[in-house]
């Protein structure tokens, strides 16, 4: 019994001591003797990145003010202030560095201040007060030397490096790295080596010479690495990503900005942790992954806000930007890039200020706002010469070079595209010497020198290839390969057109090939996330058994030495034993079931990405064939627009050469036909614009269908007599319909329609017939137009109605831009109808309308009396508000006839002041006049005399009339161009 009692003794207290072995306390008291040793082992702490640093810290400050140790209580918060830096604390931090400061200076320790005067100069440079802290640095370098701290040189040399490099005096910003860098390998001071390496890789990143910043930043990494200093190895990891991304290594960049983000976590650092996720953001919109850009980069303006680092928020403001810029989102990105400018001006960062006028013009350039896009270039150009940066020079005159070229300025881009080309010349920026060659070259092309087009974009294209820019190396090849063509070189235009062709394929394949290598290696990351916890999983469960194995060993035992437990305990314990060992069987099931269901999700993703792949071609090929309408509908809009122009002009040149009445009878019809032409050229596609913006509204009224019918076979009868058809014979069919027969829709856009089928009609039938006709069914009311035309082929049938589209048999002989039965097809569905179609080629063709047979109660107000030229205006002032000579001259000679007194005010201030000096019966308002628009022009003059009436006349269609109407005031609109009817009718209505 007594042997039985020590063992049990001796089972406990080593149970007991492996407890104790695995408590790992350290605890000890802070003195005033010891200040100084829990000091050293803060800043250790605080040197190889621990966040037990600011803990004791303060820890050390609270005891060092409870023993009055000044001394101590100012190296306390020397570190606290650098620890609260690090952290982005900026406002904690300047607090305990004056609180440090002030001690050291009241008992002149001229050392301790210089070191001081650094971190205020750090303090103010993180928040871009750039001259304040190149004060500070200078008054800390000028006491260094005072007291010969010649290993802390490199401090102030790193420092005044930091403000040469944002003020773009690169040379100066090396020379000054350097020395620290000699200075840091003499004293060998590792971290100040890691920090002097990155800085230098951070100038030849921005001078573009990446070979030697991959070297500067790979040395920091590799000693970071051997020394364990994870702030360095978090800091390089994101100038490494930030260089891959540059070098197109996507999946690179998002690994090592992963791996800095991990590091910057657990250093509870969260201006790394923002660094970080700026950069993905900017590599996830190289992968055109817009959602999780714009994602990231709001991640990170969250917490350069939180931290109040101003510059970097700006800089994310610019990046979202640029995001939405390349979404072709011009307006959101332009109030974005305008953020970063306000808030680059507060600060005074002028770098920055200068980058986000650049921004601003490049979208006021998309917007086609040319003006605007000009002076905010300026404002950069002299922002950038201010600061001496040449790289910030060259893109000002290039994006200025551009603008010229759109408003036909060639002399002064040819000047500013060669200004870019010296400058870039000089700071090796190959790249961007290769874009603006291919300017220059589509400059010379515009010019038709295509000689000097040819040296330009061929120099664009060799530079091009030597830097891999395969899409400037597409765009230079695409215009070689049309100035060869133009010089009837076709076997070198043949060879650039296949190498334009080939590198647009090469430059698509790649990048859907990048979109699925993104996601293959996606799925392998969430795999190889999915093994590590099986795996995980599978130690926990060995672990777990072992100790269970443990636990039944002891108490065997336990019952074996003592022999007190009965059979039932025995049994218990086992049946115990055996439920463990069944959960564990269990779980071992579970993880094969895994292990089945990820292999499952592999295949599955393998089927996924090929069926993806056949999406992408699907896409590709209807891109294609999207670019293709688009190019033949621009070259059917130029020879449809300048068809009747040549005529236009042609015409009224030869009209001011003769005086033959005749002949100027002749001509001016000639002019009005064709001008009718284009006038009806622009309204289809005025009215395809609105019904794709859905801004076209269908104003309906009770109107009887008979007129309209007779109306419809003036305007045929007119068509064919113009067109000299006069052997195509017009029958309309009533088929029994009360001639009092009323409808309730939209006339005009009816009629619209049914000219539309009319004209097409008569334009594809030679001889023969075309048949017009209506007739009622049930509820509805049904037009149809029956010809004997060309009719249209079978395999065209389906497409009529697509836009710019036209059938293969539609030649040029017939022309037309293709809107006509796209806008018809529109029309007729706002009307709640339907529009259908038989036909055979060469037979003819037969077009159905089919539309609500409605009746409104409501009457309709009749019309109002017709207007002849008798009509008077005798007595009657009338001011007209036109800032086109030629457009009075028009309302002058049309009043004239009335004995109206017509006076003309050239833009909106002559405008109020001739209201105000004159009692006006009625103003003829334009929109849009010089110094004051339209709009605001009426708003005065109904302050002024609210009952004299206010026309408005506008070329546009006006869709918004209500609300310009109780905006402005203004009593009626007419809409350009107008008939003499029109506008006598509008007046008479305004007088009366």
């Amino acid at each position: 019994m007594k042997n039985t009692l020590l063992f049990l003794f001796s089972l406990i207290i080593s149970f007991s001591t492996e407890a104790t072995d695995r408590l790992d306390v350290i605890d000890f008291k802070i003195q005033n003797s010891n200040l100084d040793k829990v000091i050293e082992i803060a800043q250790s702490k605080f040197n190889s990145n621990s966040a037990e640093a600011l803990e004791l810290s303060l820890l050390v400050a609270e005891k060092a003010l409870e023993y009055n140790n000044l001394k101590q209580y100012a190296i306390a918060n020397e570190l606290l202030g650098k620890i609260y830096s690090y952290r982005g604390e900026l406002k904690n931090a300047r607090t305990c560095i004056d609180t440090s400061f002030k001690y050291w200076k009241s008992i002149s320790d001229t050392l301790k201040m210089s070191y001081c005067y650094g971190y205020l100069g750090d303090l103010e440079y993180s928040i871009c007060n750039y001259s304040k802290a190149e004060s500070f640095y200078q008054r800390g370098f000028d006491l260094k030397i005072i007291t010969k701290d010649s290993i802390n040189y490199s401090y102030s040399y790193n420092a005044l490096g930091n403000i040469n490099l944002e003020k773009c005096n690169y040379d100066e910003a090396i020379s000054n790295y350097n020395k620290a860098l000699k200075l840091n390998i003499q004293f060998k001071s590792i971290s100040g080596i890691c920090y002097t390496n990155n800085a230098l890789g951070n100038v030849y990143f921005e001078t573009n010479d990446l070979k030697s910043a991959k070297k500067h930043f790979e040395e920091a990494l590799r000693i970071g690495k051997e020394n364990n200093l994870d702030k360095n190895i978090a800091f390089t990891l994101n100038q490494l990503a930030k260089l891959h991304n540059r070098l197109n290594n996507r999946t690179s960049a998002i690994d090592l900005y992963n791996e800095s983000l991990l590091i910057s976590k657990n250093l509870l650092s969260k201006s790394g942790i923002a660094f970080s996720y700026m950069g993905m953001g900017e590599v996830y919109q190289s992968l055109m992954q817009n959602d999780k850009a714009i994602e990231n980069l709001n991640r990170a303006l969250k917490l350069f806000e939180e931290l109040g680092s101003k510059k970097n928020a700006a800089n994310c403001y610019l990046n979202i930007g640029m995001v939405l810029y390349e979404m072709k989102k011009h307006s959101l990105a332009k109030e974005n890039f305008i953020k970063s400018l306000e808030i680059n001006q507060k600060i005074g960062y002028l770098k920055g200020i200068a980058e986000a006028y650049r921004k601003v013009g490049n979208a006021c350039f998309q917007e086609n706002d040319y003006a605007n896009s000009m002076t905010n270039y300026n404002k950069s150009l002299t922002i950038q010469k201010q600061i001496g940066n040449l790289k910030g020079i060259a893109s000002c005159y290039t994006n200025m070079g551009l603008v010229y070229v759109k408003t036909d300025s060639l002399e002064l881009a040819k000047d500013v595209f060669n200004k870019a080309i010296t400058i870039n010349i000089t700071i090796n920026n190959v790249g961007g010497n290769a874009s603006t060659y291919n300017n220059l070259g589509a400059l010379y092309k515009a010019q038709k020198n295509n000689k000097e087009a040819i040296k330009y974009l061929l120099k664009s294209f060799d530079i091009a290839s030597e830097t891999e820019q395969k899409p400037l190396m597409a765009e230079s090849a695409k215009n070689l390969s049309e100035i060869y063509s133009l010089d009837k070189n076709y076997q070198k235009s043949l060879y650039y057109h296949q190498l334009y062709f080939d590198l647009y394929n090469s430059m698509y394949n790649a990048q859907m090939e990048n979109r699925i290598g993104w996601i293959q290696m996606q799925n392998e990351r969430e795999k190889r996330v999915s093994l590590e916890k099986i795996f995980t999983n599978e130690k926990a469960i060995e672990k777990e058994k072992l100790k269970k194995q443990s636990l039944i060993n002891s108490f065997l035992l336990v019952i074996v030495v003592l022999i007190l437990l009965s059979i039932s305990l025995i049994y218990s314990f086992y049946v115990a034993v055996k439920k463990a060992n069944k959960k564990l069987t269990n779980e071992i099931v579970e993880r094969k079931k895994i292990e089945l269901q990820l292999e499952d999700n592999h295949r599955n993703l393998e089927s996924l990405v090929k069926i993806r792949t056949l999406e992408l071609v699907k896409a590709k090929e209807k891109a294609e064939q999207s670019d293709q309408l688009k190019s033949s509908f621009l070259a059917n809009m130029s020879h449809e627009i300048r068809t009747p122009m040549n005529a236009i002009i042609g015409f009224s040149k030869l009209l001011t050469m003769t005086n033959s009445q005749k002949k100027q009878s002749y001509y001016t019809s000639i002019i009005y036909e064709n001008g009718h032409i284009l006038l009806t050229l622009i309204n289809d596609i005025i009215d395809i614009s609105m019904i794709e913006s859905k801004q076209l509204k269908i104003k309906k009224s009770n109107f009887k269908v008979y007129p309209m019918l007779e109306e419809l076979k003036s305007t045929f009868d007119e068509l064919k007599n113009n067109d000299k058809k006069n052997n195509i014979e017009f029958t309309i069919y009533k088929n029994d319909i009360p001639e009092d027969l009323t409808i309730f829709s939209d006339q005009i856009r009816i009629k619209q329609v049914l000219i539309n089928l009319l004209r097409n009609a008569l334009k594809f039938t030679k001889s023969g017939h075309v048949d017009f006709g209506i007739e009622l069914i049930k509820d509805k009311i049904r037009f149809f137009i029956n010809d004997s035309g060309i009719g249209i082929p079978y395999e065209d049938q389906a497409l009529i109605y697509d836009r710019f589209r036209q059938a293969s048999n539609n030649s040029a002989e017939y022309g037309g831009a293709g809107l006509g039965l796209t806008i018809s097809k529109s029309l007729v569905e706002l009307l709640n109808g339907t529009i259908w179609f038989t036909s055979k080629p060469n037979v003819g063709s037969q077009f159905y309308v089919d539309l609500p047979l409605l009746t409104n109660p409501i009457k309709t107000p009749t019309e109002a009396t017709k207007f002849d030229n008798g009509i008077d205006f005798s007595g009657k002032k009338i001011l007209v508000a036109e800032d086109t000579k030629s457009n009075f001259l028009y309302i002058r000679e049309v009043l004239r006839k009335t004995n109206a007194e017509v006076t003309w005010a050239k833009d909106g201030l002559e405008t109020i002041e001739q209201f105000q000096l004159n009692n006006f019966d009625l103003v003829l308002m334009d929109i849009q006049l010089p110094k004051m628009d339209g709009y605001e022009v009426t708003r005065k003059i109904k302050l002024e005399n609210p009952h004299v009436p206010v026309i408005v006349q506008t070329a546009f269609n006006h869709q918004d009339k209500e609300q310009n109407q109780a905006q402005s005031g203004f009593d009626d609109i007419i809409t350009k161009p107008y008939t003499e009817r029109q506008l006598l009718k509008i007046i008479s209505q305004n007088l009366s």
